[in-house]
């Protein structure tokens, strides 16, 4: 080998050195020269020695394993820091090349883990322009932190143990708040976080996780995470800063088949665990509403912006009444073969606590005068169960100019048991994108509609009537006016390399006279809504922005 001529060579040459150095002082006997060179015998018996074992123990590595649950990013593999069992391969070693060496040994002897550690991120932070389009509100610039995130993920192969197939996964990721001042949302393992068990059947887990509805479509969107996100409108019921139906579940035990012919299924049971009938509590271990963002409108946190007059706060004996839902129950059916993409999901929500929109006049009659003059007298309840169902396809090709993915959704969402004129949470939503990638670049467009709704329960605002003296304006509860709304997005993208990109994204989101999206209302840093500086909610404006940003991953 290399090593070992290298190693003859320097010990000759140093041989030759004493033997010069030698006759080269008279003081110098032919003895003191032989002792020199029997003990650079030695010294190269003893390299010989330690080379030898070296080329016993000697492995080809391997690639760091691919990213459980999907691609995300570039995984680093790197070393797991836990000691060796008894009898096993002892200390840890460093990786080379971002593969892992030794970790906790496998079987007495063996060289290389049976764990593998991998570390991955994912880093986002735009420059915003943007202008809600409401009264004393004008372009505003803002910075964002995109749900940036890091996480370390571990698979422990069971194989050296006699279970071929096996693996025992876990993971934590974390949401990384790099230009905004960290909150609770972004605490160790606020984001996808889990233990589970893979075996030839499947996968099943426990922990946190984005629900199977919400990762049928996740490829579909180009501009998720930025202020064109389709979220705006795709999974959401009723606007504001959330949808509903594209939520990462707590507390949820779910399962995910092997592929097979392109086709994977995955289903999902996340339980209500409330202690209030009509899920009016935080879940047993929770610190928030079910179904809420952390400190956002339906967390259950006092001050989180639901209105003037209707602050919905779980704590200092304030409810879960905005959108606060029991077990949630979901599944999907995927199929990627040949450039085609093909799903089919559904959720449900059961017993969902709307009584912070609807007032739940089930006792009492409310009585209402609407825009037009009309005066209802109403009773009904604001618990009711919800349930949303999608469909969707796409396909990726080359068209001769470069890679063409061409993505569409249509979706229903179902609010049973409200009163018809409240009810803005049956509605149907439809959804096209389109990108053209031509050499390192990217063009995405993109168009959402969603249908008028039945009712609307939305507290909004006459326009011009909120004032200091009226901080809460003239508010009408029932508008009795269409909530239809489109969104109108498109955007560049140039990747310097599959793992870093510079983007510029425009959208407009223009709103029916009963509507209240929002921009970012399930993946940027903040949300943009139709408010005044008071905290009011207008309806029938046009949300507009641009963003541009650097995204990098590994």
């Amino acid at each position: 080998m290399l090593h070992k001529k290298i190693l003859l060579s320097t010990t000759a040459i140093a041989v030759g050195l004493a033997v010069f150095s030698s006759m080269a002082y008279a003081d110098t006997s032919l003895d003191a020269v032989m002792q020199r060179i029997e003990k650079l015998e030695k010294e190269n018996a003893e390299l010989r020695k330690r080379i030898n074992h070296v080329e016993k123990e000697k492995v080809t590595v391997k690639e760091a394993p691919a990213a459980e649950g999907g691609f995300k990013g570039n995984p680093v593999g790197h070393v797991n820091v836990a000691k060796a069992q008894e009898g096993g391969s002892g200390e840890p070693l460093l990786a080379i090349g971002g593969h892992p060496l030794i970790t906790k040994g496998a079987l007495p002897g063996t060289f290389f883990d049976a764990t593998t550690v991998n570390i991955y991120g994912h880093f986002d932070v735009s420059l915003d322009e943007f202008n809600v389009g409401v009264p004393g509100q004008h372009w505003t610039t803002g910075i964002a932190s995109n749900l940036s995130y890091l996480g370390f993920r571990v698979k422990h192969d069971l194989n050296p143990y006699g279970y071929a197939g096996w693996a025992v996964l876990g993971q934590i990721e974390t949401e990384a708040d790099i230009s905004q001042t960290p909150s609770t949302k972004a605490s160790l393992a606020s984001r996808n976080s889990f233990v589970g068990l893979e075996s030839p059947w499947g996968t099943l887990k426990l922990g946190k996780n984005d629900t199977p509805y919400k990762e049928a479509t996740a490829e579909f969107d180009p501009f998720h995470e930025t202020i064109a996100d389709y979220n705006s409108i795709m999974g959401n019921t009723g606007g504001d800063g959330r949808a509903e139906f594209d939520f990462r579940a707590p507390h949820a035990i779910w399962y995910e088949s092997p592929v097979l012919q392109g086709f994977q299924f995955k289903a999902m049971v996340s339980p209500g665990q409330n202690s209030g009938e009509a899920n009016s509590n935080m879940p047993y271990g929770e610190y928030n509403c079910s179904g809420g963002p952390a400190i956002g409108n339906g967390s259950g946190f006092p001050g989180n912006n639901q209105g003037q007059g209707f602050d919905t706060g779980g704590v200092g004996g304030q409810y879960c009444n905005d959108g606060s839902f029991g077990t949630l129950y979901g599944g999907s059916l995927t199929y990627h073969n040949n450039g085609l993409t093909l799903i089919a999901a559904a959720e449900y929500h059961e017993n969902v606590n709307r009584t912070g929109d609807i007032y739940d006049p089930t006792t009492t009659p409310l009585t209402v005068t609407q825009l037009n003059g009309n005066v209802l007298t109403l009773t009904g309840t604001g618990i009711g169960n919800e349930w949303a169902a999608k469909l969707g396809g796409g396909y990726k090709f080359n068209d001769g100019i470069g890679p063409l993915k061409f993505y569409v959704i249509g979706e229903h969402m179902q609010g049973d048991g409200y009163t018809a004129i409240f009810n803005e949470r049956t509605q149907s939503d439809v959804y096209a994108s389109a990108t053209q990638s031509y050499g390192r670049w990217d063009f995405s467009a993109a168009y959402t509609h969603a249908f008028a709704a039945p009712g609307s329960p939305g507290t909004l605002t006459v326009p011009g009537s909120a004032n200091d003296a009226n901080p809460g304006g003239t508010q009408y509860a029932i508008s009795g006016l269409s909530s239809a709304s489109s969104q109108y997005s498109a955007g560049i993208r140039y990747n310097f390399s599959q793992w870093a990109s510079i983007y510029l994204v425009g959208t407009d989101l223009v709103e029916g006279p009963g509507a209240h999206y929002c921009l970012g209302a399930s993946g940027h840093g903040y949300t943009i809504c139709g408010r005044d500086s008071f905290n009011n909610t207008y309806g029938g404006n046009s949300i507009r922005g641009v963003s541009s940003g650097l995204t990098f991953v590994f």
